[in-house]
C-alpha cells in the first residue's frame, strides 16, 4: 500500500521515520506478503483499524495498540477503514533479542502522548531520542495482546471503529452488537485487554484527540465537541487525569510547526 516516510532521525542504533499508509476502501482483502529485514517496532500515531497476520494469528491492531516485528519476519496487512494510518516506525540496527514472533501491546495514554511529543522534537531537531529509547525499552514489560478472537476481540473492532464518531454508544449496545450479555463481555474484555469497555473507549477518545492536536487543530472546544464529550472542560479533566498534561500544554507541544 502507498506510504509516504519522513526520516526523523538516523543513529547507529537507531532511526526513526514518521510513516502515513495510504488505506483504500475498495481493497478490502489481504494484502501481498511483507518481509521485515530488520527488527522494526511500530508507535501508533492516529486511528487506525486493521488486521495483521503473521504465521497462524491475526491480531486486530488499532489506535492504541504498538507492533513489534522481529528480523526477517513475515506479515499480511488488512485494512478495516480507508483513513490513513499514521505511525512513528524504529528501526533498530543492533539487537541481542531472539525474535521467535510478533507482538503486540497495548499503550496508555501517557505514552502515546510520548510517542506524539517525541515526534515533534525530532522535527525541530531537538532531544526525543531519549524518549524514543525508553518507549521501546519499556514495550519489553508491557501486557502483550492475544490474537484476534471471540466476543472481547469483535466489541474491540466495534469500539475502535466508533470511538470518534458514535458518541451515544452505550456499553449496553456493544454487549447486543456481538451477542453477550453486558456482564460476560465486560469480563472477557477485561481479561483480554486489562481495560473496561469504559476505559478502552476512552483512550482510543484521548488517541483521537492527540492526532487532532498533533495534525494542527487547534480548537479544542471543537475536539470535544466532535468526540461526544459535553465540554471542553470534562475532555480537559479526563486528558489530564489520564495523559498528565493539560490540553492547553499537549496543544503547545503538539501543533509547533517546523
Amino acid at each position: 500500500m502507498p506510504q509516504d516516510r519522513t526520516l526523523l532521525y538516523a543513529g547507529r542504533e537507531f532511526t526513526v521515520e514518521h510513516v502515513r499508509a495510504h488505506h483504500h476502501a475498495h481493497a478490502p482483502g489481504w494484502s501481498a506478503p511483507y518481509t521485515l529485514e530488520s527488527r522494526r517496532i511500530i508507535f501508533p500515531a492516529g486511528r487506525t483499524v486493521l488486521d495483521v497476520r503473521s504465521g497462524d494469528g491475526t491480531w486486530l491492531v488499532d489506535a492504541l495498540t504498538a507492533m513489534h516485528f522481529g528480523d526477517a519476519m513475515v506479515y499480511q496487512l488488512r485494512p478495516a477503514t480507508p483513513a490513513a494510518r499514521l505511525s512513528m516506525v524504529v528501526s533498530r540496527h543492533k539487537t541481542t533479542r531472539t525474535d521467535t514472533g510478533p507482538a503486540f501491546y497495548l499503550l496508555s495514554p501517557r505514552s502515546l502522548y510520548r510517542v506524539h511529543a517525541a515526534q515533534q522534537q525530532l522535527r525541530a531537531g531537538n532531544a526525543g531520542t531519549d524518549d524514543v529509547a525508553s518507549l521501546v525499552d519499556e514495550l519489553a514489560g508491557s501486557r502483550q495482546q492475544a490474537p484476534s478472537n471471540g466476543a472481547a476481540a469483535r466489541a474491540k473492532r466495534l469500539l475502535a471503529e466508533t470511538a470518534d464518531r458514535e458518541a451515544r454508544l452505550s456499553l449496553h449496545d456493544v454487549a447486543d452488537a456481538v451477542s453477550r450479555s453486558p456482564f460476560h463481555l465486560a469480563r472477557s474484555f477485561r481479561q483480554q485487554t486489562g481495560l473496561s469497555l469504559h476505559q478502552y473507549r476512552q483512550h482510543l477518545r484521548l488517541a483521537a484527540a492527540m492526532e487532532r492536536l498533533a495534525e494542527g487543530d487547534r480548537d479544542l472546544a471543537g475536539i470535544a465537541h466532535d468526540l461526544g464529550y459535553c465540554s471542553q472542560s470534562h475532555l480537559g479533566a479526563i486528558f489530564r487525569r489520564e495523559v498528565g498534561v493539560t490540553l492547553g500544554e499537549a496543544r503547545r507541544a503538539l501543533t509547533a510547526r517546523i
